[in-house]
């Protein structure tokens, strides 16, 4: 009698799945990851040529829009689950960072630097307030580890309050160019920080933190979301902003 021959056990081996949370929170960060697309498509437009703002906001919409279909679909077809080497959930994580680089080398970038007020440059990090707030909800939940909030090590909530009160002094007076570079000097150190937190919380050779549930976040849309349209879009928007401040720009720059 013949015998079906075994799976591969390889091929079988997947993370466990992502304890989601609750639709009040979730439903809280689709608004951010909103709120930081539209701000996006803004400063694109208000960055383009005269006669070419239409057409412009609408490419980066539109690219925008099919990124965040392609991540999604990505992270909810199982495919980043499955154990093997390099991790997939690391190669996710490097690509959209690596993508986000690009971006803020890129002369696009430099169209920002030079077209947006600085109180936007600085007021665009207060979205990281109210999504420091989600992720405490998500840690509650068990969706993320401790050390993921201000109740572990991770204090870019810091950011999100300077950014607020830093961009409204930009915006009504003038702030010293000391203090937009210590906001830029902080913010990205924070962002550095929590970046590591996360490979290091997640599956995978580069894991230190070994208390659960383990970052799995990438593995479920809309979750997902939190690596390019989050943690990117705020290394891309401190590299603006510190492009900016080399061209010699300041609070009273138009």
């Amino acid at each position: 009698m013949s015998h079906p021959a075994p799976a591969s056990l390889a091929a079988l081996e997947t993370l466990p799945p992502v304890v989601r949370p609750g639709v009040g929170s979730t439903v809280a960060f689709v608004l951010v990851v909103a709120a930081v697309l539209t701000a996006a498509v803004f400063a694109v437009h208000r960055s383009a040529p005269r006669g070419a703002r239409g057409r412009w906001s609408g490419v980066a919409a539109l690219a925008l829009a099919m990124w965040a279909v392609v991540t999604a679909a990505l992270s909810e077809s199982g495919a980043l689950a499955v154990v093997r080497t390099p991790p997939p959930i690391l190669l996710f994580v490097g690509v959209n960072l690596l993508l986000c680089l690009g971006l803020a080398a890129s002369p696009l970038a430099g169209r920002l630097a030079r077209a947006l007020p600085m109180a936007a440059l600085v007021g665009f990090h207060s979205f990281r307030l109210p999504l420091e707030l989600v992720l405490h909800d998500w840690v509650a939940v068990g969706t993320l580890p401790v050390q993921m909030t201000w109740t572990g090590h991770n204090f870019d909530i810091v950011t999100g309050v300077l950014g607020l009160v830093v961009g409204l002094w930009a915006w009504k007076g003038s702030p010293p160019r000391w203090v937009l570079w210590a906001f830029q000097a902080v913010g990205l150190a924070l962002l550095v920080t929590v970046a590591s937190i996360a490979l290091r919380s997640a599956p995978g050779p580069l894991r230190t933190y070994l208390n659960e549930p383990p970052v799995l976040v990438a593995l479920a849309a809309p979750l997902s979301w939190i690596v390019p349209f989050c943690v990117g879009a705020a290394l891309v928007a401190h590299v603006v902003g510190i492009r900016a401040l080399l061209l010699g720009r300041d609070a009273e720059s138009t």
